[in-house]
């Protein structure tokens, strides 16, 4: 692959990274985790606990994203951004998981 192969890839390779941590990315995977914290609320146990983690997560996503459409979040650096992109995809599975578990409501095969 020469040189040129080896700039081309580099290339691509910046422009996926920009593409994942720019601010309409992150503003779309925070409505994801909170959309998935809502189904999470409705098919999960109700403990006082539990809704107020629900709670908090909820208050996170909004904040971040009125955050996201503030041009101070353009100035963080692309290692942050990168970092709280991470975040965001743990707490994404995290949540997958804990929706995943959550028993069947009903004893009977739909």
């Amino acid at each position: 692959m020469g040189w040129l192969g080896d700039t081309i890839e580099a290339w691509r390779a910046r422009r996926r990274l920009a593409r994942e941590i720019d601010p309409r990315a992150i503003q779309r995977m925070a409505r994801e985790i909170r959309d998935l914290a809502m189904l999470a609320a409705h098919l999960g146990p109700r403990g006082k606990d539990v809704r107020a983690l629900i709670r908090n997560i909820l208050a996170e996503m909004d904040r971040l994203t009125e955050l996201t459409d503030r041009p101070e979040f353009r100035r963080l650096s692309p290692g942050k951004r990168l970092l709280l992109r991470q975040g965001l995809l743990e707490s994404r599975e995290q949540l997958l998981e804990s929706i995943e578990s959550t028993p069947s409501p009903t004893e009977r095969i739909q």
